[in-house]
């Protein structure tokens, strides 16, 4: 482009860190800012994590010996199809 500026805009896009609540004995659901991402069941030292808004119909995406873990799972399996 002669004698002109061209802008480019870049989506900002950063990482947020998801709330984390205890709902129930070794139940804790992870909830992004608009919505319910999923829930992370502690087994022993197992973290099962779940993906979907509603407990009764979360399916597992995984399990972990790390919290940190779990909940990258649960974001992975939500960003997916969200």
């Amino acid at each position: 482009m002669r004698g002109g500026t061209m802008t480019i805009t870049i989506e900002n896009r950063r990482a947020v860190e998801p709330d984390v609540a205890l709902i129930g004995e070794e139940l804790y659901v992870i909830l992004s800012p608009t919505a319910t991402m999923g829930f992370i069941h502690r087994a022993g030292n197992v973290y099962v994590a779940s993906d979907g808004e509603d407990l009764g119909h979360a399916l597992e995406v995984g399990q972990s010996l790390s919290w940190d873990e779990a909940v990258v799972m649960i974001q992975r399996s939500y960003e997916s199809h969200h």
